[in-house]
């Protein structure tokens, strides 16, 4: 494995840590699936998005580390899986005024660190917008170190 290959893996292993572990840490605490003000419902499926997100996470890392039969498929594989998650949110998102969603809880924001906020914007849009960038560097450093790497071994 070169060092730019190895680069472009660990950039897609940290998006993917972003989006699909970090999200445990900060929801299963009482401002999402312990919150006794939401409804019983809403945080069983609170707990199904995060329980999928990890899954689809480990799925990724698998394919970014361990896939041998194809490395350049499993590098493709792995950021298409969690495109389709950090997809997931910014249509949430967008489409927040559409069903009465917010992005930061004025009930919950005192117990979030910076009040729920990361350089003027909410921090869950800068660690996903971040966490997607980071995947879409990685990917394409992952790529091109395979691709290379395919062609100098032919």
């Amino acid at each position: 494995m070169t060092n730019l290959n190895l680069l472009g893996r660990v950039l897609m292993s940290v998006a993917i840590a972003m989006a699909a572990f970090v999200p445990l840490l900060v929801d299963l605490s009482p401002t999402h699936v312990f919150n006794t003000a939401w409804p019983a419902h809403a945080r069983v499926h609170e707990v199904w998005l995060l329980s999928t997100g990890a899954m689809l996470g480990l799925v990724a890392l698998y394919f970014t580390w361990f896939y041998r039969n194809n490395r350049a498929l499993g590098i493709a594989m792995a950021s298409v899986l969690m495109s389709c998650v950090l997809g997931g949110f910014f249509v949430a998102v967008v489409t927040a005024p559409l069903y009465g969603g917010i992005l930061i809880d004025p009930a919950t924001v005192h117990m979030m660190p910076n009040h729920d906020m990361a350089m003027g914007i909410p921090l869950n849009v800068f660690v996903f917008g971040l966490a997607f960038i980071l995947l879409m560097i990685g990917t394409v450093i992952a790529r091109r170190a395979t691709r290379v790497a395919a062609i100098g071994s032919a």
